[in-house]
């Protein structure tokens, strides 16, 4: 639920044609472990450092709650600080980092096996375990981390900067529980940081051939349903201009003329893409079933759009589209579903539309990813 709330400020995150089923399976598939919520890769160890402070407090529950709050405060008075989840808050914060984390921890590796936070706190006390074959016992905890840093969590002058020898083992948690996947091949590989999705990257073409693959589809369908998001958005902009509610200009211009100069970019992009003329759906979700973790489970509906758009797109040339019957059908009877909620011939729905809904193509997570990744090739830089 804090992540379908969080989406709503993404510029991707407006779900307004119902393509988050696939958008999130293929960003799993593509980034396992991400989320819209992550903002610094120095949390992955933030988190166990606290767990394990708190695990023999006399209320370890409370101490871990007063170590992640007072966090903020140390972190906000470090040399590096961008990304603070609290920064405006405070400790009033809601979402603490090992709830935003947990899901990361577990897939990455961190947590040396999947346990809820509480089982998490019991077992961050130190276990001795007796190692059979060299007749002696050693301490063990639930968490893989290295230890902390003197000083911690009071003293984080650094703030969110890793060290070299943290970078490297981060970068070995991805290449460990994610072997072959888009994100190892970039824990290996530095983003730039231009781009602006992770197959404008130059050295995407390098990655192994499964993780390639699967982002080949998984630009065509971004690009391809990009074309679906702006024809709503400019259906919605000339039903406003119509009934004279909502906005009216965007960025100094007629808001329906704004749409349709969007197209112009888009239709360069279908063309430069080359879709092949039998690509479907089927062949993404192919390839995201071919990745571990959970099968995409998309409605039928959804299926039915989307092959119903891709049969426009190969009736017709990009430029034909924004006035295209057959295109402009498909997306309003995609809204229609919505009943009382949907816009389009709605004049008090209208009314509160922003003047964007949904307009920016599928990313994928790509900006987050590209900041945690960053951060790992920034510490390896400190060698």
């Amino acid at each position: 639920m804090r992540e379908i709330v969080a989406l709503f400020g993404a510029s991707e995150g407006r779900d307004e044609l119902g393509l988050g089923q696939i958008r999130d399976a293929v960003s799993d598939a593509l980034f396992p472990g991400t989320s819209t919520l992550h903002t610094r890769a120095r949390y992955a160890l933030f988190v166990p450092w606290c767990f394990e402070l708190a695990a023999g407090a006399r209320d370890p529950k409370r101490r871990l709650d007063e170590l992640e709050r007072g966090l903020i405060g140390a972190l906000g008075r470090s040399r590096d600080a961008d990304g603070l989840m609290g920064a405006t808050v405070g400790r009033a914060l809601k979402n603490l980092p090992s709830t935003v984390y947990w899901g990361a921890l577990e897939r990455w590796g961190i947590l040396s096996h999947a346990a809820s936070r509480t089982e998490a706190l019991e077992l961050s006390r130190p276990q001795r375990v007796v190692v059979h074959e060299e007749d002696e016992s050693i301490s063990r905890t639930i968490w893989t981390t290295p230890p902390a840093p003197h000083g911690f969590p009071d003293d984080v002058d650094e703030g969110f900067a890793l060290s070299f020898a943290e970078a490297r083992w981060l970068q070995e948690r991805l290449l460990e529980s994610s072997p072959g996947s888009l994100l190892a091949h970039f824990a290996n590989q530095r983003p730039t940081a231009e781009s602006g999705t992770a197959w404008e990257e130059p050295t995407s073409a390098t990655a192994p051939d499964r993780a390639r693959s699967l982002l080949t589809h998984a630009e065509r369908f971004s690009t391809v349903m990009h074309g679906a998001q702006l024809l709503y958005n400019l259906l919605l902009a000339e039903d406003c201009e119509h009934h004279g509610v909502g906005p009216q200009e965007l960025g100094g211009t007629p808001i329906s003329d704004a749409y349709r100069n969007d197209f112009a970019e888009w239709s360069q992009r279908i063309r430069e893409l080359a879709l092949p003329p039998t690509w479907r759906l089927e062949e993404l979700l192919t390839a995201v079933e071919a990745e571990p973790g959970r099968p995409p489970n998309v409605a039928t509906s959804t299926r039915r759009f989307v092959a119903d758009w891709l049969r426009v797109i190969a009736s017709v040339t990009p430029e034909q589209i924004p006035d295209s019957a057959n295109a402009r059908a498909v997306v309003a009877r995609r809204e229609r579903i919505k009943g009382p909620k949907a816009r389009l011939g709605n004049p008090a729905r209208l009314a509160t539309w922003g003047g964007a809904a949904g307009r920016d193509r599928l990313r994928y997570r790509w900006p987050v990813v590209r900041r945690i990744l960053t951060d790992i090739h920034d510490g390896l830089d400190r060698a």
